[in-house]
């Protein structure tokens, strides 16, 4: 009975010494997983630090690109001096063919689609007359053509560029204005123009007629006459968009 005690003892003690041996392995196996963790903590830092970068990188080149539609929107909006080359030749072209009358070739200076406003003065409210065929205007008090309104206007007409066009005097005869000649200006004005408000249009016409004041880039004024001419450009291409056959100082 004490042998069978004894031998108990003995189990019970390798039984304590095994779990012992266990344990110290468990701390130890704990103690080597802990460099892991903090390895795999800088690996997710690292991870996360080359997301961050990936992420600002396109934050900045967003940032980049909408600063530079901002300054070409800015370079587009800003009013030029001068006339340049392309516009120089349509221009030649235009005073060339409204002297030889030529409506095949006048047409040619109208945007089949956009069409072109003439607009005069028959009483105390401008009027707008929308056509695509310059034979086809008629003023409303004389009944004269186009053609014949403007005959002769642009023979001695040599652009001189400006920053604002001269300023309205009525001094009377040929001094109308501050200064005389035919003079290009950026059309900024007549873009600010609210003209068609008073024109008597339907909501569609005067809705037309005012998105197609904004596509205007340039406005010849011929003092002697009064009249305007204003040009865009649609598709690359310089049209006459508006002419302005209203007499200042008439009234």
């Amino acid at each position: 009975m004490p042998a069978t005690l004894a031998r108990r003892r003995k189990l019970v003690y390798r039984e304590m010494k095994t779990l012992k041996n266990i344990l110290c392995l468990t701390l130890l196996l704990l103690a080597s997983c802990q460099p892991n963790s903090s390895q795999n903590n800088a690996s997710l830092k690292e991870e996360t630090g080359t997301v961050h970068p990936s992420k600002e990188h396109r934050q900045a080149d967003v940032l980049a690109k909408d600063t530079l539609n901002a300054v070409q929107d800015e370079v587009v909006r800003k009013p030029t001096v001068g006339t340049t080359p392309d516009f120089e030749v349509f221009f030649e072209k235009f005073k060339r063919t409204a002297e030889q009358q030529d409506t095949k070739e006048f047409n040619s200076c109208i945007d089949p689609k956009t069409g072109l406003y003439i607009i005069d003065a028959p009483g105390a409210v401008p009027r707008f007359t929308y056509l695509k065929d310059i034979s086809r205007y008629e003023h409303p008090h004389t009944q004269e053509r186009a053609f014949s309104i403007t005959k002769g206007i642009f023979r001695n007409c040599d652009l001189e560029a400006v920053q604002t066009l001269p300023t309205l005097t009525c001094q009377g005869d040929d001094d109308n204005f501050a200064r005389r000649g035919c003079f290009v200006a950026d059309a900024v004005a007549f873009r600010e123009s609210e003209a068609p408000k008073f024109a008597g249009l339907s909501t569609q016409e005067e809705n037309n007629a005012a998105q197609t004041q904004l596509l205007v880039n340039k406005t010849v004024l011929h003092t002697k006459s009064g009249f305007k001419f204003h040009f865009g450009r649609i598709k690359g291409n310089w049209r006459v968009l508006f002419i302005d056959l209203t007499v200042p100082c008439s009234a």
